[in-house]
């Protein structure tokens, strides 16, 4: 094989490998916010008549945990991290799932599971007695994700489609 053959076929493996690590690691950040925001299914998106009320109805448990784990903020603060931690949960993981914003919205999910792994922390390590493993594994991902999102995404097509133009 020639040197770039080579080259190509080890690029092609690793854009492989962030196109799957990018599906998984963005479905289960979409699960979980859609879980603390009430969107289990999409169809309340537009059905409910007050869609801002219900999701603020059923963030309920979630701002409690934030404001227990959090005690030093203030309700009103730990209500704003509680949405704002929601949204981005949910925004940032399409974002990772279509490798757009891919740099950003790992930063942001970088800095959520800090903090996730804060609250855990006292739980021990173990994900099923209420550890830390899982947010350990989801920052360990979105760190692997600081470097992009690879060439089979939508920061890829616009980058192969910019580089096209350029050299016509």
């Amino acid at each position: 094989m020639t040197k770039d053959v080579e080259m190509t076929d080890t690029n092609m493996r690793q854009d492989l490998t962030l196109v799957f690590l990018r599906v998984c690691l963005g479905a289960i950040f979409i699960y979980h916010a859609r879980m603390k925001l009430g969107w289990m299914e999409f169809s309340i998106l537009w059905e409910t008549d007050n869609l801002i009320h219900y999701t603020y109805t059923q963030l309920g448990p979630f701002i409690q945990l934030v404001s227990q784990t959090l005690s030093f903020l203030s309700p009103s603060q730990a209500e704003f991290m509680a949405i704002m931690a929601a949204l981005v949960e949910y925004f940032a993981g399409w974002a990772i799932l279509l490798g757009f914003l891919t740099r950003t919205a790992a930063l942001l999910l970088c800095i959520l599971m800090t903090v996730a792994i804060y609250f855990h922390l006292p739980y021990g390590f173990n994900g099923a007695q209420g550890g830390f493993e899982w947010a350990m594994l989801c920052l360990a991902g979105s760190q692997s994700l600081l470097g992009g999102a690879g060439r089979f995404s939508i920061e890829g097509l616009i980058s192969a489609i910019t580089t096209a133009e350029s050299q016509a």
